[in-house]
């Protein structure tokens, strides 16, 4: 167990590190596969990377203080040159790997960066398009090399060249690393993260080494690990969410740090891993879940058996736990056989089979998603944090309750508005927003800061998260209804990839507009022998419309009746966040949608039955195009589809 309050001697992240390679030595603290291979990384080699690169920096100019952007890939260099940042008393910042030159041009500027570390040419070439835009930055540095042969620009240098900088200026400095290391304090900026945008430019939190370390101690008080257990890092690193979850657990326990070779691999290399614990996002949940559930239906005959003898099987475990109560001996037995032949193997495929700890958190996931994890056998818990006010809450053991987001972590008071506002105070938070005191000064109020969420506290002190306030809607009758709700339940469908909830106060019901999962309808109407020409065209077949009503009808079935989906469409292509329709996290910009597909929504609630949609698309080759097609308005109702 990790002693909860850090001392002087491990305040910072930098300091973690010096106090690892001295504990641990020659451990394995990092792999990176590559080229098919695990490449390990000891403490050793850790350290003497994060050192070298750090005095590297001091050699090219970095001073305390100073901002270095970061974007590429979860790979080892990411974390080497955030840390030796820090190390020399400078701030990082990142940036997420498929942001636009206009985004990358926005954050490099508000941020003041003087240096920027990337991963290959597509990230150099970004900052080479827009470095006349940004008198601050000194360098380009990129740590792989592979196409940059003949690119010349003298602001370019390898990462390797920068840590030979280091090493030769350790000779003429050779104690100026620690000293550097030592003297700052908890309280020093580490990182500041922008946040996703969804109805404003991104805003820069500051977070200090000692809220980020705070935030990591809480999260490893509900899961403790160890130095014999592997971690996978699969969230942006840009995101908060890796370093409460994955980074600096790494550093606080020891556990490894793992890093999948491709985005494409990442199913495989979880499986050799097999790591103890992992943290998803709702949308990886439900993604998952959906491919087990697209693959039933695809099996043979007698895996369907057993998938569809065993599932209830584990509901019923999975709900006695919840419940708190004890199973049967005979359904005891019947869960071990179905753990057998369903359960372990299924785990297994996924790369589950050693979980100890599951993890969610971002956003509200799907009920249904949750209960089907832990009815085959894996203990998803929720996670609520922010940027802002770090890790809140979550499940503790025997406590999950799928429908809450669990009670407050260590050190960390809640306090709920008559708005319903949650307020939060705890030694986790951030410092204020970079260079926007006003915006400051309205989310940290004597102490508390604001978080923006509508959250109600149960009888047995659980948070409720309900939405974010401001997206808290009610419809012209007065009924309230919660969006992010409605939206999480729809995308447990097989079929159904993303959906937008729409209504308002002069708005009499609730509409939404439904992104098609076009791989695997693709797939289904293959089975079915449905003829289409485009999965434009697929999308607006009765047949796709009556198989996704079903689904309607079962989430209609949880609302109250006032509240309820009475009109969708289903829209010809998936929002993208290219289009800025969807942040670089993958969350919805309601506004901006709303504002796009304004005729389309007009039409939704001035009865109208068809409507030609002209939808802007960005190709990744840079080029712009429009997908126009007729989208139909559907009507729920209580047997199939209406049109109109």
């Amino acid at each position: 167990m990790v002693n909860m309050v850090p001392t002087e001697e491990r305040n910072t992240i930098p300091k973690l590190i010096m106090y690892n390679h001295k504990r641990w030595g020659c451990q394995t603290a990092m792999c990176m596969k590559k080229f098919g291979i695990w490449q390990r990384y000891s403490w050793q080699d850790y350290y003497e990377k994060v050192k070298y690169f750090s005095l590297g920096l001091v050699r090219l100019g970095l001073e305390p203080g100073d901002v270095v952007c970061i974007i590429g890939d979860n790979e080892p260099e990411w974390f080497w040159g955030e840390f030796a940042t820090q190390a020399a008393g400078g701030i990082a910042t990142g940036m997420f790997v498929d942001s636009t030159p206009s985004e990358v041009k926005y954050i490099a500027a508000h941020s003041g960066a003087k240096f920027a570390v990337v991963n290959d040419q597509e990230q150099t070439d970004k900052f080479l398009e827009i470095k006349d835009e940004l008198p601050a930055l000194k360098r380009i540095i990129y740590w792989d090399p592979k196409g940059m042969k003949n690119y010349d620009d003298p602001i370019l240098i390898s990462f390797t060249e920068v840590m030979r900088l280091g090493k030769a200026y350790e000779e003429t400095a050779p104690d100026l690393f620690e000293q550097n290391v030592k003297k700052q304090p908890g309280d020093t900026i580490a990182f500041i993260y922008y946040t996703s945008g969804t109805t404003d430019l991104p805003k820069g939190a500051i977070l200090t080494h000692q809220a980020l370390i705070n935030t990591a101690l809480k999260f490893i008080s509900r899961y403790p690990l160890n130095e014999n257990d592997d971690l996978i890092s699969n969230f942006p690193a840009a995101w908060i969410g890796d370093s409460f979850s994955a980074t600096i657990p790494h550093l606080l326990t020891g556990a490894k740090l793992n890093f999948p070779e491709e985005p494409e691999t990442i199913a495989e290399d979880i499986r050799e891993v097999g790591p103890n614990l992992v943290t998803y996002g709702p949308r990886q949940w439900e993604s998952l879940v959906s491919d087990i559930q697209a693959k039933m239906t695809r099996a043979t005959p007698l895996k369907r058996f057993v998938y569809n003898l065993s599932l209830p099987i584990g509901y019923k475990t999975a709900d006695s736990k919840f419940q708190g109560k004890s199973l049967s001996l005979s359904s005891r037995a019947a869960h071990r056989i179905a753990h057998l032949v369903l359960f372990k193997p299924l785990k297994d495929r996924l790369g589950l089979s050693k979980v100890r700890f599951a993890v969610t958190g971002g956003s509200m996931l799907s009920p249904d998603t949750f209960r089907l994890i832990h009815a085959i056998g894996i203990d998803l818990r929720e996670n609520y944090v922010s940027t802002e006010a770090g890790f809140i809450s979550s499940h503790s053991r025997k406590e999950t309750k799928f429908e809450s987001v669990g009670r407050p972590v260590l050190n960390t008071e809640v306090r709920i508005t008559k708005k319903g506002e949650l307020l939060v105070r705890s030694n986790s938070m951030f410092s204020g927003y970079h260079e926007d005191p006003a915006k400051t000064a309205a989310t940290l109020v004597n102490g508390w800061c604001h978080t923006g969420d509508a959250i109600n506290i149960d009888e047995e002190g659980h948070l409720i998260f309900m939405d974010r306030l401001e997206h808290m809607a009610e419809l012209s009758s007065g009924i309230k209804y919660a969006p992010q709700y409605i939206e999480s339940r729809l995308r447990f469908s097989t079929y159904i990839k993303s959906a937008l909830v729409i209504g308002g106060k002069n708005r009499g019901f609730v509409s939404a507009i439904l992104n098609i999962d076009p791989a695997i309808l693709a797939k289904w109407a293959e089975h079915n022998r449905l003829v289409y020409a485009t999965i434009a065209d697929l999308s607006q077949k009765k047949e796709v419309a009556n198989l996704i009503q079903k689904d309607l009808a079962q989430v209609n079935s949880y609302l109250p009746e006032p509240a309820r989906v009475r009109k969708f469409v289903l829209f010809p292509k998936e929002f993208d966040p290219d289009e800025a329709e969807l942040t670089r996290t993958r969350e919805l910009r309601r506004t901006f949608i709303e504002k796009r597909y304004r005729e389309l929504i007009n039409t939704i609630y001035s009865g109208g039955s068809e409507i030609k949609v002209e939808a802007p698309v960005i190709y990744r080759d840079g080029r712009k195009g429009m997908v126009t097609t007729s989208i139909i308005v559907r009507t729920v109702s209580d047997g199939l589809i209406e049109n109109g």
